[in-house]
C-alpha cells in the first residue's frame, strides 16, 4: 500500500498532467486558431496527424483481430456444426424413421398367417443369436 501523501502526490501529478494538456490545447486551438494552428500542426507533423486522425488505428486493429476472427468461428459453426452436423443428424434420424415407417407398413397386413410366420422367424432368429 501506498502511503496517503504520495496518493495526494500522485493525483496532485495527473491533476497538474491535464491542467498541461488542456491548456496546450487552448493555446494551440484557441478562438480564432484552430484551423490555422491545425493545419500547421499537420504539416509539421504529418505521421502523428495521421495517427489521431484515424483515431489510433483503434477501429482497424479491433477489426482485424476481434471482428474478422468471431465472424469466421461463426461462419464456421453455421456452416459446418449447425448445417453439417446438427442438421445432417436430425435428417439421417427422419430417415431411419421414415424407413422404418415405410418396412412396417408393408408387414402390417392384417393377415393372421404373416403374423404366425413373423413371430416364428424372430424365434428362430432368437435361438440362433443364443447358439451363436
Amino acid at each position: 500500500h501506498l502511503s496517503p501523501g504520495t496518493e495526494w502526490g500522485l493525483m496532485g501529478l495527473s491533476v497538474a498532467v491535464a491542467a498541461f494538456g488542456i491548456f496546450l490545447a487552448w493555446r494551440f486551438y484557441g478562438p480564432g486558431k484552430e484551423l490555422e494552428r491545425g493545419a500547421a500542426v499537420a504539416q509539421r507533423f504529418p505521421r502523428i496527424h495521421r495517427l489521431l486522425v484515424n483515431k489510433w488505428y483503434v477501429d482497424e486493429l479491433y477489426d482485424k483481430l476481434v471482428v474478422r476472427p468471431l465472424a469466421a468461428v461463426s461462419r464456421f459453426l453455421w456452416k459446418v456444426v449447425d448445417t453439417i452436423l446438427i442438421d445432417g443428424a436430425i435428417q439421417v434420424g427422419a430417415f431411419i424413421t421414415e424407413l422404418t415407417g415405410d418396412l412396417g407398413r408393408f408387414s402390417t397386413t392384417g393377415n393372421v398367417r404373416n403374423y404366425a410366420l413373423y413371430f416364428f422367424l424372430g424365434v428362430v432368429a432368437l435361438f440362433w443369436w443364443l447358439l451363436v
